[in-house]
């Protein structure tokens, strides 16, 4: 039976592409037939990964936005006859539900994913417009044809629908509210326990990567796209560079022995016949990449700067990764550094599974409860101890962590309670023996707030708190 609030469902499809390995594609539900594929949607989606114009999941967020527009269409529209009026203002309607909920049970929606939903339906009947000799399928017709007229019959609608992108005057007295627990800042995973963490690690393999996340403070889709040749020893200290794992410069020698020099893409194309793990869709060997700021930004390459002499201390671990774990498992034809039992590259369900099962140990050995703690936590213990521990400057902190802006490194300049009240008990004390000596600042100001181009007032560093 047809549920009243959806017509239409969002699937993975494998297809056979040089670029891609799994199309997001609509699902259009019919109690009179059986389900089938939405093609103009599913060209559209093509389109968009073709060109590289959206990553994957913004593909997918799309391919949603318009199942609602045609679940709109079908479910609201199509419940009685439409006047030639109504199908002029079609989009501008259907964009007034989605935004305020105002139909088939949708939840006001976000400035976000408001936005969204708009660009996804503007292109996507740009994109229809553009292929008019096209010949879509009979029930689609009807659909596209309204979608044009309600598009070309009103000169202001473009204009309409950008209104929306603007700033809102007066917050939203509906939708739904986030609850809020506890400070809103990222969790570090506890410094007390993370030795116990590693401890109760025995696999080489999760202790290394544990250990690269936390004493390294990288990313775990950016260790995890790793190749082995980005892994090595210098001087007897670890060496682990980061590299976009599709566009970052690189050279080979091919099976001719010829050098060859190229992309990371062009050489997984080239030597294995792969694609880069971000371009692997819904598969679960995909692995997503935040844009970050690299140390050399010509061939898109970072150092990793690893804190408490780690760079040394890893060393031995790493060779019996090398030489003992990685000698037990197949050999696979690709370049990855971080393989699973199989010898296929270690996916990020696998690394967490470990990742979980490590944390309980350590929460029955102690009796004390760490849920809520995720790998990404192991970053957020590195940028923690590095402001907190090591009082580092912000902007040394931002390049340590590769962010982009330095609004991302601020939220590690957070002001914890007992931090307040250690500088407050230090503020009496300073204030009993006498005024402090000119020029020298507050150790929490020193800590939080001071850089190499003078003081940074962190209320004024905005960064959306998930």
């Amino acid at each position: 039976m047809l549920s009243f609030d959806t017509a239409n469902i969002v699937i993975h499809l494998a297809i056979e592409a040089p670029d891609a390995k799994t199309l997001p594609v609509l699902v259009e539900l019919d109690e009179d037939g059986p389900p089938t594929i939405s093609l103009s949607v599913a060209m559209y989606a093509r389109y968009l990964q073709r060109e590289g114009a959206r990553g994957y999941e913004t593909i997918r967020k799309y391919v949603i936005a318009i199942g609602k527009l045609k679940d709109y269409y079908a479910l609201v529209c199509g419940s009685r006859p439409i006047e030639a009026r109504e199908i002029g203002r079609l989009l501008e309607d259907f964009l007034h539900a989605y935004d305020h909920g105002a139909v088939l049970g949708w939840a006001p929606s976000s400035q976000n994913e408001y936005v969204l939903c708009r660009s996804a339906v503007v292109e996507y009947v740009k994109f229809v417009m553009d292929n008019g000799d096209a010949v879509w399928p009979s029930r689609e017709i009807r659909f596209i044809e309204d979608c044009r007229i309600s598009w070309s019959g009103s000169q202001h609608a473009e204009k309409s629908l950008l209104f929306h992108t603007k700033k809102r005057l007066r917050k939203k007295t509906g939708g739904r509210k986030k609850a809020l627990t506890g400070l809103r800042q990222y969790k570090p995973f506890p410094q007390k326990y993370l030795q116990p963490l590693l401890d109760e690690t025995e696999n080489p393999r999760d202790r290394l990567l544990f250990s690269t996340l936390a004493l390294g403070g990288r990313r775990i889709s950016e260790v995890l796209n790793a190749f082995t040749h980005d892994v090595f020893t210098k001087n007897e200290e670890l060496r682990f560079v980061l590299a976009h794992p599709a566009q970052s410069s690189m050279e080979w020698t091919n099976l001719s022995g010829a050098t060859v020099r190229g992309t990371r893409k062009e050489y997984l194309k080239k030597q294995f016949g792969l694609l880069p793990r971000t371009d692997h869709g819904a598969e679960r060997s995909a692995l997503g990449w935040k844009g970050i700021k690299f140390d050399d930004e010509a061939a898109l390459k970072s150092e990793t700067y690893f804190i408490r002499n780690a760079d040394k201390e890893l060393v031995p671990l790493h060779r019996k990764y090398l030489h003992e774990v990685r000698q037990r498992v197949p050999r696979r034809p690709h370049p990855y550094y971080w393989v699973n039992e199989d010898g296929e590259p270690l996916t990020m369900k696998a690394a967490a599974k470990q990742f979980n099962l490590a944390r309980k140990r350590v929460e029955k050995k102690f009796g004390v409860s760490l849920k809520g703690y995720g790998l990404h936590s192991l970053r957020h213990y590195y940028g923690f101890y590095c402001v907190d521990v090591l009082k580092a400057d912000l902007l040394m902190v931002q390049k340590w962590m590769g962010h982009a802006q330095i609004s991302s490194t601020a939220v590690y300049a957070h002001i914890s309670p007992e931090t307040a009240r250690d500088e407050l008990a230090a503020a009496e004390e300073r204030k009993s023996a006498g005024a402090p000596a000119q020029g020298v600042l507050p150790s929490a100001l020193q800590r939080h707030g001071t850089t190499a181009l003078g003081d940074i007032d962190t209320k004024k560093l905005t960064r959306k708190m998930r």
